[in-house]
Order: C-alpha cells, then sequence, then structure tokens
C-alpha cells in the first residue's frame, strides 16, 4: 500500500512539473524571462499579441535575438520547447528559434519554410536530414499557430495547434549549447513574423499535455449577442373621411389619418381602418400618422 501511494504521487508530481516552465518569454512590452533572471539582447519591436492586447509580442522582419539560458536541455535530456508564433510574409524561411551546435545531432531548432502553394514544411531541425523532422502543413499569413518540439530521449515529436504533425523514433540528440536564437538559424537570419509565449520545459510533454496547454492558452472567441428580432407586424390604415362639420371653416374640408401595422419588421398590405379586425391574433406595433387637410 505504502509502495503504491508513492508510486502515485511520483506520477502526480511528474504530471504537475510537466505544466511548469523551466523557462518562459511573455514579451509583454520586454526581452526579460518571466523571472526576470535572463533577458534577450537586442532593441525590439513589439505588436499585438494574439489575444490583441498592445505591445504583447515580439516582432521579428529579417531580425534575430539570442539569449544565454542555463536550462537548456543539453546532450538527449528530455524537453519541450513551445511558442506562438504569427507569420506576417510567407515568401521566405522562418527561422523560429534554436540552440546547440551545427553538427548532426547537435542542434535543437524550430522552422517554418516558405509556402508554396498554400503548403509550408515545418521542421524540428536537428541538422542534418537524418535528425530532422519535417511535416507539411497548410499555412496562413496573419494566423497564430500554437508550436510544440517534444523529445523524450528517444522519440521527436513536432506539434501545431495541440495536434501531433510528425512523429520519429530512434534519432539520437546530442545538443550541446546555451545560446538561445530566435529568428534565426545557428548564423543565418532569416524570419517575418510576430512571436509570444516562448516556453521551454525539462521534461517531453505527453500528447494530452500538449493539448491541455494549448487549449488553455489559445484565444476565446468573443461571442456576441444578435438583435432580437421583432414579431410586430405593420398595418396601413387607409385615409377615412370625416363627417361634415356645422362650422362654415371646416365645412368642405376632409381630414386623414395613416395607420402602419408592422410585424416581423414588415408592412401587411392591404390592412387599413376598415379591416384592421381582419388579423389573426398576434403582437403589432401600430403607428398613427396624422395627414394633411385636404379641400
Amino acid at each position: 500500500m505504502k509502495k503504491t501511494l508513492l508510486t502515485f504521487l511520483f506520477v502526480s508530481f511528474l504530471s504537475v512539473n510537466a505544466q511548469n516552465p523551466v523557462q518562459e518569454f511573455n514579451f509583454n512590452g520586454n526581452l526579460n524571462s518571466a523571472d526576470n533572471s535572463i533577458s534577450f539582447l537586442g532593441a525590439p519591436t513589439f505588436a499585438s499579441d494574439r489575444l490583441g492586447v498592445a505591445n504583447g509580442a515580439l516582432r521579428l522582419n529579417n531580425k534575430a535575438f539570442q539569449a544565454v539560458v542555463g536550462d537548456l536541455p543539453q546532450a538527449n535530456k528530455p524537453r519541450t520547447i513551445s511558442v506562438w508564433v504569427k507569420f506576417n510574409g510567407l515568401t521566405i524561411p522562418n527561422y523560429i528559434l534554436g540552440y546547440g551546435t551545427p553538427a548532426n545531432g547537435q542542434y535543437f531548432g524550430l522552422s517554418q519554410q516558405a509556402a508554396t502553394g498554400g503548403n509550408s514544411d515545418v521542421s524540428l531541425i536537428g541538422w542534418g536530414d537524418t535528425s530532422n523532422v519535417v511535416a507539411s502543413v497548410p499555412l496562413v499569413k496573419d494566423t497564430w499557430y500554437f508550436y510544440s518540439l517534444t523529445y523524450d530521449g528517444t522519440i521527436s515529436k513536432v506539434y501545431r495547434n495541440g495536434e501531433l504533425l510528425k512523429t520519429v523514433e530512434g534519432i539520437s540528440r546530442s545538443t550541446k549549447g546555451y545560446i538561445l536564437n530566435i529568428g534565426k538559424l545557428n548564423a543565418s537570419t532569416s524570419i517575418n513574423a510576430d512571436i509570444d509565449d516562448l516556453k521551454l520545459y525539462a521534461v517531453a510533454m505527453t500528447d494530452e499535455q500538449v493539448m491541455e496547454s494549448y487549449n488553455s492558452s489559445k484565444p476565446v472567441p468573443v461571442v456576441t449577442e444578435s438583435a432580437p428580432v421583432s414579431n410586430t407586424r405593420k398595418i396601413t390604415i387607409l385615409p377615412a373621411k370625416t363627417t361634415a362639420s356645422a362650422s362654415p371653416v371646416t365645412e368642405g374640408y376632409k381630414t386623414s389619418k395613416n395607420v402602419e401595422v408592422f410585424s416581423q419588421g414588415k408592412q401587411i398590405p392591404g390592412i387599413n381602418a376598415s379591416n384592421i379586425t381582419d388579423l389573426p391574433e398576434g403582437t403589432y406595433l401600430i403607428k398613427v400618422i396624422s395627414g394633411s387637410a385636404k379641400k
């Protein structure tokens, strides 16, 4: 019983720990990490984030930044990196992030290639074709996407918007380096995008945890209530003749009134003062308008 309880507590600890990044960068008007312990270097330009908050995302237009991050997993240690990206241009490769050495299996990065026919290759870059994980996906400009890369020491996975795009098993990774780059691949800068909420984890998140991370951070659609539909009817009552007045001033004159009846925002044709009682039961809007006196 005691052993079972300890096992449960250990599994629970790992599950909770998987949801806690070792470092994160929110880019809310600055380049600092969430705990203000480190910062990217460079002169930033900020843009609205995926929630529409002004200066909540970092804008990269052929510009790169780097930071020394001591928590970057080395060698073949488990890891997860997630980031929100909105592409402002699709005609060039977008080198989103990466760290390590430019040697086979010693790099760990994320790129989205230029779009062709509406599709583009998203890649977990390990440096060398045998170390890369590539998936072709539809790509739309000015749309926020949530990317996640995971590696558990054996299995490499690429996700977008919480959905698994590609899994490759058996790739040996020996990532080396503590300099995290955004906007460039090793020494090559190429990007036209906004990025938001970059997070680093020291565990390989499960499919369920990646989806939960996406769902908990994605923009919530704004639901607007539609205007209520009018159930009234519009009825028009034709002018009625007046009886002759004994007064010499008004004798020989006729007065008129227009009565309009509405139902569901439309006038009911053929209805006037003489036949208004022919309407079926219901709720109507009646408008009475005085007309001009006529000789």
